[in-house]
C-alpha cells in the first residue's frame, strides 16, 4: 500500500531541493511530480482528487499553485510516508495557506444595477490515526574466522643402512659350504618420520538469536483544525459609502 505526501512551497528552488532529497533517500522519480505556475495548478487539483483528497482540499491546493506557489506530491509506501513528509519539511514546505476571499464577477441584478460578490470557504481537517511498523535497532551476529598459531615439538626417528667389508680367512663350515656358490640376496630398508597433522573441527559455542513481541496501549493526540466564517455587520461610513470588505 502507497499514500501521496505533500509539501507546499513559496519557492521554486526550495522545491527543487525536496525533490532532489526524496529521490536521494530511495524514491523512484517517476513516482514523484511537481506543478508550478498557474497553467499546471488545475492539473494539480485534479491530480490529488485522483489520488483520494478531497475536493475541498485539492482545490486549495490548486489555488495555492495558482497563486504562485510550487506543489510536490510523492507517492511513498506506508511505512516510509513519515520519513517522506519529514524530509519535505526539512527543505522549507509551509502550510496551507488560509482561504482568502474569492472575487466573482459582477453580476446583474433585476434592475439592471452590478452585484458583486464575494466567498469564504469554511475548512475542516480529518485527522487518522493509524499505526506503521519502524526498525528500533537490534543484534547483529557476524560469523568471522581467526586463525592461531598451534606449535609443538616432536622427535622424529631417522633410519640409515650401513655396508661394511670385512676381511676374513677361515675354512667353510657344513652349512656354509652348501649355500656358498648359490645365488642369495638380502635387502635392508631404512625408515623415517615425518611430521604429520591432522585436524577434526568440533562445536563449542552456539550463539542463538530471537525476538519476542509485546503490545501495549498508547493513547495519541491529534489536533484537527477548522476554520470557521464569521458574518457580522459593517457599520457605513459618513456620506453613504459602503464600508470596505476583508
Amino acid at each position: 500500500m502507497s499514500t501521496i505526501v505533500v509539501g507546499l512551497y513559496k519557492e521554486s528552488g526550495s522545491a527543487k531541493k525536496a525533490f532532489q532529497a526524496l529521490i536521494a533517500a530511495g524514491c523512484q522519480e517517476t513516482d514523484i511530480e511537481t506543478f508550478g505556475g498557474a497553467d499546471s495548478a488545475d492539473k494539480a487539483a485534479q491530480g490529488l482528487l485522483g489520488h483520494g483528497f478531497e475536493k475541498e482540499l485539492a482545490e486549495q491546493y490548486g489555488a495555492a499553485v495558482r497563486r504562485g506557489h510550487t506543489l510536490v506530491a510523492a507517492d511513498i509506501a506506508d511505512q516510509d510516508a513519515d520519513a517522506a513528509e519529514a524530509i519535505l519539511d526539512e527543505n522549507g514546505s509551509v502550510d496551507l495557506p488560509e482561504p482568502t476571499a474569492v472575487r466573482k464577477p459582477a453580476q446583474k441584478a433585476g434592475n439592471g444595477s452590478n452585484v458583486e460578490q464575494e466567498t469564504l470557504q469554511s475548512v475542516k481537517e480529518e485527522v487518522e490515526i493509524g499505526k506503521r511498523r519502524v526498525a528500533k535497532g537490534g543484534v547483529k551476529a557476524t560469523l568471522e574466522v581467526t586463525e592461531t598459531p598451534v606449535r609443538e615439538t616432536v622427535t622424529l626417528r631417522d633410519e640409515a643402512v650401513d655396508v661394511e667389508h670385512r676381511t676374513v680367512d677361515r675354512p667353510l663350515s657344513a652349512d656354509e659350504e652348501k649355500a656358498a656358490f648359490g645365488e642369495k640376496t638380502i635387502e635392508l630398508t631404512a625408515t623415517s618420520e615425518m611430521p604429520e597433522i591432522t585436524k577434526e573441527a568440533r562445536v563449542v559455542e552456539e550463539v542463538v538469536l530471537s525476538k519476542t513481541a509485546s503490545e501495549q496501549e498508547k493513547t495519541v493526540e491529534a489536533v484537527a483544525r477548522r476554520t470557521d466564517v464569521k458574518v457580522e455587520p459593517v457599520a457605513g461610513t459618513s456620506g453613504g459609502k459602503p464600508g470596505n470588505k476583508r
